[in-house]
């Protein structure tokens, strides 16, 4: 039976879905395998039509420093959209599910400027999936996120107790690639359960350690403790 999982998330996103897994009967352990780090940037200049938002962390720091006008909010799953909402803003439009895909076919049969703070690590499809579509876009790197590093026996000692362990990102996976060898992670991870949030951080992680893994229906903290109580 499924009992202790391992959270990889950064210490602040830990912090705030532990709750949800302890309601639902599991004994977090705390992993943290990134760390973010708040950039130095200056407010865009000129006018946009669309922002999108890509993640909370990224409506969090932009909008600490910067105003928003007419310009149409996109956010990328019901984490980003509530906090654009806590930050006063209405969200004009947010994707199913968050693949590429999805996000352009918002935009299809439109035309205009879309600014994009983001991680400075952010993936490029969905920036050139725009520009192929006509816009003009322009990424502002906000933070970024690098690997938590660790002493070797303290990880080990903690992934060797866990019954599974979630990803909620390739940057996750990397974190954990960073602190140990590829045959020590595949050593660590074979005996237990292996959850990765979203198709990218399935293919991410089935690529880099060579592993299966289980991934939810839809990318969500809540969905995925559903997944586990169903392989518990």
């Amino acid at each position: 039976m499924l009992k202790r999982i391992a959270l990889t998330r950064s210490e602040e996103d830990i912090q705030r879905d532990k709750a949800i897994f302890e309601k639902a009967g599991f004994k977090v352990l705390e992993l943290p395998l990134i760390e973010e780090e708040l950039l130095d940037f200056e407010p865009p200049k000129g006018s946009f039509d669309f922002v999108v938002f890509q993640s909370p962390r990224a409506v969090k720091v932009f909008l600490s420093k910067c105003r928003l006008k007419e310009e149409k909010i996109v956010a990328i799953g019901e984490k980003t959209k509530k906090a654009v909402e806590e930050h006063g803003y209405k969200v004009w439009a947010m994707p199913e599910n968050y693949y590429g895909e999805e996000l352009l076919k918002i935009f299809r049969g439109l035309k205009g400027k879309v600014l994009m703070p983001r991680s400075a690590i952010g993936r490029e499809e969905v920036m050139e999936g725009l520009k192929a579509l006509g816009f003009e876009v322009h990424a502002l790197d906000v933070y970024t996120i690098k690997p938590k590093l660790y002493q070797k026996e303290e990880l080990i000692s903690k992934l060797s107790t866990a019954d599974a362990i979630v990803f909620a990102s390739p940057s996750a996976v990397k974190g954990l690639l960073a602190n140990l060898q590829k045959e020590e992670v595949i050593s660590l991870l074979e005996p237990i359960k292996v959850v990765c949030i979203g198709k990218t951080t399935k293919d991410f992680f089935e690529k880099e350690v060579g592993l299966r893994c289980f991934v939810p229906e839809k990318p969500s903290i809540e969905r995925v403790v559903e997944l586990l109580r169903g392989l518990a």
